[in-house]
């Protein structure tokens, strides 16, 4: 069986060809005897993070009205994992915000974030409502994702910027710190996750005011699980660490107040800041 074509060209790759490298190669390395550990252990370091950077975006988008920034940190040594957020404007206006986690590390959940955050563009294109879009999403997950549970939080930030429509698909709730209050999290519906129960049932959306300088943070399991706690004592140290400041110095403020030196899990975190 020959080996895979060279992967160390993925970085010039957009994210749907990057995807199809990936199946192609999780196919060439099941169909060889002895499974699938040797060869992922032998995969290029350099290149497993090219597929990475080729399936988030290679920069933030310049929007009018709100500060924008980002962190992606692996939780696995092959540098790859399921975790992803996105951030596009849509011809409405209306800015589409999307963080995601699929369970799992490695070259596997890799392949199914970039096929899940290229359905869920596209259903962003078809429907002007975040329930919606992730009932779309979902029904995608079970019929072609079988076995993949993914957790899912669209937010649509409206063109005035004044507001965000969000949902929640069994992601955890994001952070708001607005001017001269302490931050806290925000009142939105959680529904349950992609790709488990029935496709039809009716998922929600939760309106958030965004008043001049607030700061809406998104973020993945991983920035506050811990193996020796419950998860709410790290959600508790991520608010308390959300100013309503530039998006770029939060990130960099959670970042900093977070143990994340030998990280678990993959941790993706996504600021958006209304400008003053």
């Amino acid at each position: 069986m020959p080996e895979p074509a060279a992967v160390t060209d993925a970085a010039t790759l957009s994210g749907p060809d990057a995807v199809a490298l990936l199946d192609r190669l999780l196919e060439v390395i099941a169909e060889r005897p002895g499974g699938t550990g040797p060869l992922l252990e032998r995969l290029d370091r350099a290149a497993a993070l090219a597929l990475q950077r080729s399936l988030l975006p290679a920069r933030l988008p310049e929007v009018p009205g709100v500060e924008l920034a980002a962190r992606y940190v692996p939780g696995h040594r092959a540098g790859i994992g399921g975790d992803w957020y996105d951030v596009f404007t849509l011809p409405s206006g209306w800015l589409g915000v999307v963080i995601g986690d699929v369970a799992g590390h490695g070259l596997a959940s890799a392949v199914v974030m970039g096929r899940v955050r290229s359905a869920l563009r596209a259903y962003a294109l078809v429907c002007d409502d975040p329930a919606e879009a992730l009932t779309l999403l979902d029904r995608k997950v079970q019929h072609f994702e079988a076995g993949n549970l993914t957790t899912a939080l669209y937010v649509m930030v409206s063109p005035d910027r004044g507001r965000a429509v969000v949902s929640s698909a069994g992601h955890l709730r994001p952070v708001l710190a607005v001017p001269g209050r302490a931050a806290g999290l925000t009142e939105v519906a959680v529904d349950p996750p992609l790709g488990v129960g029935r496709p039809d049932r009716a998922r929600h959306n939760s309106e958030i005011p965004l008043p001049r300088g607030a700061v809406l943070l998104c973020y993945t399991d991983g920035l506050v699980e811990r193996r020796d706690e419950i998860i709410d004592e790290g959600v508790g140290r991520l608010v308390t660490a959300v100013h309503a400041t530039g998006a770029e110095a939060v990130c960099a403020t959670v970042m900093a107040d977070t143990d994340l030196a030998r990280p678990t899990d993959d941790v993706a975190l996504l600021a958006v800041r209304r400008r003053p």
